[in-house]
């Protein structure tokens, strides 16, 4: 380990640190429905979704009430994404003609994206259309971090409440999960400098470049290899320098910007 190793792990270490109470306190505020410097710009948004969506905030849920919300939810969620890529062929922003994805490969893309966990096995810009990166990946992107925190500030409460059955409602607590806000306010935070400095996003076809010719393995969608002269390079264009903040963020990764 170099010195210059040790002193960013030193130095994210001392920030974490900082940031702890103050955000501690913030998401404290934010799930007991008490006020907070956002209120007056996110509180009629907050409003507004709540009488759309026909949920009465002041509704307290039990644990079965609440477990079987965040399973609907899911489900719903997965399902919806599930249809996407069945469907991508169909549907508009495909300038690719990608074709839809086998339903196996579906159904498991699915359950991976919304638990967060890394073994899709796949390579989104070869396969996914604009629409289901946009519509399908990046809306999975937070609202399965928000459920993930939502459900550990419900155990919280099972542990701190002792006198009642009541836990909080999923979904007030889903809608005034910080982690969606902050995460789409850094992510676009990053967007900007993204496009700027060269990094996709459009909904244009991908882009041909010639280079110098060379040979390298192929396997082609018989799972049989061969070897092939390249003369040129496809550049992916899309959605991508708006989902790059989101990576970072969730992976830990070093920014490509």
């Amino acid at each position: 380990m170099t010195q210059n190793g040790w002193f960013q792990i030193g130095l994210y270490l001392f920030v974490i640190f900082l940031l702890t109470k103050p955000i501690g306190v913030f998401m404290t505020r934010v799930f007991n429905r008490e006020k907070t410097f956002l209120d007056a710009v996110l509180r009629p948004i907050e409003k507004l979704v709540y009488r759309l969506t026909g949920v009465n905030e002041k509704h307290e849920m039990r644990w079965t009430e609440y477990a079987v919300a965040m399973l609907l939810f899911s489900g719903v969620s997965m399902t919806v994404l599930y249809l996407i890529e069945r469907t991508q062929k169909w549907l508009p922003f495909n300038p690719q003609k990608f074709p839809q994805r086998r339903s196996g490969i579906g159904i498991r893309h699915g359950g991976v994206v919304h638990d967060k966990h890394q073994l899709a096995g796949y390579s989104g810009e070869s396969t996914m259309s604009y629409l289901t990166q946009m519509a399908g990946l990046a809306y999975h992107n937070f609202v399965s971090a928000a459920v993930g925190i939502v459900l550990a500030i419900v155990v919280i409460r099972g542990i701190a409440r002792k006198e009642t059955d009541k836990l909080g409602n999923f979904w007030v607590d889903t809608t005034r999960c910080p982690s969606m806000g902050a995460a789409a306010r850094v992510s676009g935070g990053f967007a900007d400098p993204g496009v700027r400095r060269c990094r996709a996003e459009s909904q244009a076809l991908y882009d041909r470049r010639s280079n110098q010719p060379y040979t390298a393995q192929v396997t082609g969608t018989d799972g049989k290899t061969t070897t092939q002269t390249i003369t040129q390079q496809v550049i992916a264009q899309g959605p991508v320098a708006s989902q790059e903040g989101d990576q970072g963020i969730r992976h830990q990764r070093r920014w490509i910007l």
